[in-house]
């Protein structure tokens, strides 16, 4: 007994001695880096729709209480498209943007010059012009079995007309689109079957083994292997719902977007660091004012990201479109 009294006493000694000896080797400050605290975090995501606007700000230390990006607000921020001619952009504190009085015109280069002190940071990006949705048609099934016995199958097929003779990325994705007081569902879009995300999926499975696109917000693709073609894009959305007698509409607002291909890059490094896929939801600004840190960035002389869009939407009533809701 008195051998076992000291084999527990000296292990609990050991496992203090552990802990106290990590806690005492690791000091967080000795990681401090006085050059990437005051590097620029530079993130303009550019549509035709919006002003030209520009975010800076500085990284942040992982340790420290961090709530919202705090804006460096003295800046030489200029922009210049095509002509060559610079704009001095003016900070904006209700957006936290220094914003320009022009829209950026489909495609066109357009650069960003940031002037601070004896350091100059630069980017550019090209606008993609908008590739229109030509069609889009659905089919129902069910209900049948797939998570529980009232669910119900619908597969999308979007077509496009993908640009000849040039390289292109794009953005999918599918929204509810039901009114504030209308009684609506959205269930779970599948990605996994189309030719663009398996080879998405190809691509990203070189840093993640068995990633697959199956989440809900999105995802981006290029037209690597479908070069030129007019192509049909094909999607499923699994409904789980026991109230179709209640359901009378399933509005969907489906969204393509043409990205530029720094964008694309982008969007591939941030699925391939595992980050939460919920940032693609929304407009895809969100998306740009993440800050890239081990993930591709197009700023020369800081970090971030000078990325860009044209959107293309289509309105649907999905249970319309697919005659109703089925039956066995």
């Amino acid at each position: 007994m008195t051998n076992l009294r000291y084999i527990i006493l000296l292990t609990a000694t050991l496992v203090i001695l552990l802990f106290s000896g990590c806690e005492q080797d690791l000091n967080l400050n000795d990681y401090r880096n006085s050059d990437i605290e005051n590097m620029l975090v530079v993130n303009s995501i550019l549509n035709p729709d919006s002003l030209i606007g520009v975010s800076v700000t500085h990284p942040y230390f992982f340790s420290d209480k961090h709530v919202t990006f705090k804006p460096i607000t003295n800046l030489n921020v200029q922009v210049a498209g095509e002509s060559g001619e610079w704009e001095k952009l003016l900070y904006n504190g209700d957006s936290g943007l220094y914003l320009s009085k022009q829209k950026p015109i489909e495609g066109e280069l357009y650069k960003i010059n940031i002037i601070e002190s004896s350091d100059t940071v630069y980017s550019y990006d090209v606008i993609p012009r908008k590739v229109a949705i030509e069609k889009v048609e659905a089919t129902g099934e069910g209900p049948m079995h797939i998570f529980w016995d009232t669910d119900y199958r619908f597969t999308y097929k979007i077509t496009f007309q993908d640009t000849p003779d040039t390289e292109n990325f794009y953005f999918l994705a599918i929204e509810d689109d039901a009114l504030v007081d209308e009684f609506s569902q959205m269930g779970q879009v599948d990605y996994t079957a189309d030719y663009v995300f398996q080879v998405l999926a190809n691509t990203i499975n070189q840093d993640i083994q068995g990633w697959q696109p199956d989440g809900v917000f999105g995802y981006p693709f290029s037209d690597k292997g479908i070069e030129g073609e007019l192509y049909t894009i094909t999607v499923s959305e699994v409904l789980q719902t026991p109230l179709v007698g209640m359901i009378k509409r399933l509005p969907r607002k489906i969204k393509l977007y043409s990205i530029s291909k720094s964008y694309f890059e982008y969007m591939v490094s941030v699925l391939s660091m595992d980050y939460d896929e919920s940032a693609f939801k929304g407009n895809l600004l969100s998306l740009g004012l993440m800050e890239p840190t081990k993930i591709y960035s197009n700023i020369d002389g800081g970090t971030g990201l000078m990325g860009s869009y044209n959107l293309s939407t289509v309105n649907i009533d999905l249970l319309q479109l697919a005659g109703g809701w089925p039956s066995k």
